[in-house]
């Protein structure tokens, strides 16, 4: 059994990505204790600025993801072609372009699910980046495939 998926990266799977990287990260967490000590800094001086700032700080991070996000999705090549995924009980098999490639399941470090996505890291770098609507009817299966491939404390998924 096996499930072939042709991906097309969009602007809002690829912001998904990024975020969850964001919101998982120390840089996310450094800056909401920022915010924070700005907000203090307002309550205590009763100067705007620092309310201001604070809001800044948390809305920032969005942004600039996002305009990251499109620019990947605009720039890079590989994006602006369909990526062809073929999963079996064995591995992983990307078709890009003139490239193939393949990972089997031992091969993949790392999964992870968001709303709009499940994430295949075969190194601390390197992740795939499988969005559910491509997935469509066929996402208990591939997630099957990912269970009984990659070991168990690698995975954590959402249904």
């Amino acid at each position: 059994m096996k499930v072939e998926v042709d991906v097309n990266m969009t602007t809002p799977v690829m912001y998904d990505y990024m975020m969850y990287h964001t919101l998982t990260g120390v840089q996310f967490w450094m800056a909401v204790a920022i915010a924070v000590m700005l907000w203090v800094m307002f309550f205590v001086n009763r100067n705007p600025l620092y309310l201001l700032a604070g809001i800044a700080v948390l809305v920032y991070l969005p942004v600039e993801r996002y305009l990251q996000a499109k620019k990947q999705v605009t720039l890079n090549p590989v994006f602006k072609e369909t990526l062809h995924y073929t999963l079996d009980d064995e591995k992983m098999s990307i078709d890009v372009l003139d490239e193939h490639m393949e990972a089997p399941w031992d091969s993949v470090v790392k999964v992870r699910s968001t709303k709009k996505s499940l994430i295949l890291y075969t190194n601390s770098v390197a992740a795939t980046i499988l969005p559910r609507e491509a997935l469509g009817g066929d996402y208990d299966k591939v997630v099957g495939f990912i269970k009984n491939g990659v070991p168990a404390k690698c995975v954590k998924v959402r249904g």
